[in-house]
Parts: C-alpha cells; structure tokens; sequence
C-alpha cells in the first residue's frame, strides 16, 4: 500500500456550515463536452471572487456548482451512507482524506450532477469522518479536452496519470505508484487517469476546487501550474 499524501486537506480549517440557497432545481444529465446544467439561485451563501478572465457566466456556474454540492453532498455525512449507495474506499484513510468511490458512476453518462458524486471525500473532524468534499471524475477515457468549462480558471480539473489501483469494478484499492507513462502492474490499472474535478464544501487553504497534494498529487494539463486559490479559501 503507498502512501499518498492528502491533497488540499482542509481539516485545519472550521467545521462545515453545510448550507444551501434559498431555491433550487434538480440536476439534470449533461455530457463531456457541455457546461454543468444543474440550475440554483444564488441566494447570498456562495460568493467567489474571480480571476483574470473569467466571465461572469463562469463565475456564477463556480458559485451553482459549489451550492448545489453543499446540498446534495448532505446524503453523504457519514461513510456508512455513503457505502450504503454503493460507494466503496479506494484504501487512501492514511493520508487524512479517504476517497470513497462508486465506480458504476464513472461512466453512466451523468457529468457534474451533485445527486450523483463519482467520489465523496471524508476526513475525521471531532473524532469521527465527515463528508468534506465531491469528486467529480469524466468517463474513463476522456481527456483534458473533453473537460467542460465550469468556472474557467477558478475550476481546474487535473488527472492522477501515476497511481495505480486494482481491477476489482466495484472496489478499486489504491495499490501503488507508477511512472507518468509507465505501465501498472498486473491485475492493476490507471482508473484515475481521467480528468476529475473536487468540490469542497468546507474552507480549504487552496480554495474550493483545490486539487490534492503531495505524492499522489496528480498532473494539472500542460502549460498550467496547479492553482492555489487562497482569495477564496474561506469559501464556502
């Protein structure tokens, strides 16, 4: 088992103040190359301050994004609910932030839906492991550019190319580290080599779409660096 270091870890930051906009609608399905179609109000809870170039339109599907997880992630508080709608960990608790996955989600056709996280992220706050943020992860086999633009620079998506985890559809298990353009051992694959996006729904020091650091930090696309969106850390 590697050890992975967590990446964007907000567990030195306050509790969650999980709450959501006034009015909202359902989520709806969307594809790899639109923008997110989840429709909410913005009621005053979500407020980002925007980087150079990005549009307003951007900046208000950032803010949607962030209300609508909020919402929606609340089924999720505890990992025993979580596993309950079929997520299963990938064996990652060590590095602080334990991702639990429901892989049949990966490619069942739905992008950015809040109702259906490919991954909730836990951490132990008051001695016990609270729902911190969503993953959201495009179909296996899609690229950076396949990603849709959410919220231009503010939402950075980024690919794990080096971590290999096992074969098994319904319990992948984080069971080594490879080269960028290595191959992974028998009975393992790159299932994290496509573009995934989190979502924090607590104050992280990188922002609220802060990528995981460290050695299992994964790869942003070429000619960028990994964004660290300390204006907005104190979002949500």
């Amino acid at each position: 088992m590697v050890v992975v270091a967590a990446c964007g870890s907000s567990s030195s930051h306050a509790a969650p103040q999980l709450s959501a906009p006034a009015t909202s609608t359902p989520s709806t399905t969307s594809t790899s190359t639109s923008v997110p179609t989840t429709t909410r109000t913005r009621a005053g809870s979500i407020r980002l301050v925007s980087e150079l170039g990005v549009t307003p339109a951007e900046l208000q599907r950032a803010e949607n994004l962030i209300a609508s997880t909020i919402q929606d992630l609340k089924r999720f508080q505890t990992p025993a609910q979580a596993y309950a709608a079929g997520y299963r960990s990938i064996g990652d608790a060590v590095t602080g932030d334990e991702h639990y996955v429901n892989w049949s989600y990966v490619n069942d056709g739905r992008i950015l839906d809040p109702m259906r996280p490919e991954s909730v992220v836990y951490e132990y706050r008051n001695g016990q492991q609270t729902a911190v943020a969503a993953m959201y992860q495009l179909p296996f086999g899609s690229s950076f550019t396949d990603v849709p633009d959410v919220g231009g620079a503010l939402t950075q998506w980024h690919v794990h190319a080096d971590l290999c985890l096992t074969d098994d559809p319904q319990q992948k298990v984080l069971a080594g580290l490879t080269s960028l353009h290595g191959a992974c051992p028998p009975g393992t694959s790159k299932a994290g080599n496509t573009p995934m996006l989190h979502v924090w729904v607590v104050p992280n020091p990188c922002g609220p779409f802060a990528a995981l650091e460290g050695i299992g930090a994964g790869q942003v696309p070429a000619g960028q660096t990994r964004n660290c969106d300390t204006t907005n850390a104190s979002v949500p």
